[in-house]
């Protein structure tokens, strides 16, 4: 899995070893990305004035083994097909950052995600990014795609509430389709501060069917099975080299690392 803390050293086991070797170092924090807050300005031929969203999201939907709901209607554009909207609303029990992605592969690389950060008070649209050293695993979307709206992340009692609307068709990102099955994605984080998710999943809506009286909980994505090792000597190959001697009772080289926590 991830690690929890990682570090560098060097050793030259020629050298002396010193009476009281100093911790080494853990690797540095990497700084909090910077977001913006403040509202997006709109491209050039932007889409007009979107449809409000209604006081009351109707669709519910389960997740984390409910730790976590999901509320969303879509609402049609009266006008325009291209201006129609998801609304949306999630409730977790916990304090901390909440994401929501739209992934028709059902895999987080290549979904556009959203998330409702509580660290800086926002709500925006993120793509995933496999260079987790300086952001987490996630990148902000350019300016030009942060065309969210009412947007609102807040804290109470223990649980975080994060809504938002998106337009179903935007040039560049994965479609909402209100008709037929999407595939969705959801996290929870272990902090406020954006990172790797404490918890994450797969679903799928349809909107234009019925919503069930009751909606079984959507399932967290498996644990893996913890691999199987031999504990057996193996067979050595022809022309391997032949009984290595054996370590000492004593180890004398001592290094801390991890600020003492790992020797």
């Amino acid at each position: 899995g991830y690690h929890a803390a990682r570090g560098m050293f060097t050793l030259d086991f020629n050298a002396a070893a010193p009476s009281s070797t100093p911790p080494a170092t853990s690797a540095p924090t990497p700084e909090a990305p910077t977001y913006t807050t403040s509202a997006p300005t709109l491209p050039s031929g932007a889409k007009g004035a979107a449809p409000d969203c209604p006081s009351d999201l109707t669709r519910v939907t389960p997740l984390n083994d409910g730790a976590l709901t999901l509320y969303t209607e879509v609402v049609v554009s009266p006008t325009s097909d291209s201006e129609s909207i998801l609304c949306v609303r999630l409730e977790s029990d916990s304090e901390s950052w909440v994401g929501f992605g739209i992934s028709p592969t059902g895999l987080m690389f290549g979904a556009n995600s959203i998330l409702g950060l509580p660290e800086y008070g926002s709500v925006m649209k993120f793509n995933s990014t496999l260079d987790v050293t300086k952001q987490g695993p996630f990148a902000p979307m350019e300016d030009d795609h942060q065309t969210l709206m009412n947007t609102k992340v807040t804290q109470e009692d223990g649980k975080t509430v994060v809504s938002f609307s998106k337009y179903l068709k935007e040039e560049g990102e994965n479609e909402i389709l209100a008709e037929g099955e999407n595939t969705f994605l959801w996290a929870v984080g272990s902090s406020n501060a954006p990172g790797y998710h404490a918890a994450r999943g797969m679903f799928t809506l349809d909107f234009n069917a019925a919503a069930p009286s009751s909606t079984p909980p959507a399932t967290s994505a498996p644990t893996p099975e913890a691999p199987t090792y031999t504990t057996s000597a193996p067979t050595l190959p022809s022309g391997a080299k032949g009984a290595a001697p054996d370590c000492p009772s004593d180890l004398t080289r001592v290094t801390p690392l991890n600020d003492g926590a790992l020797t």
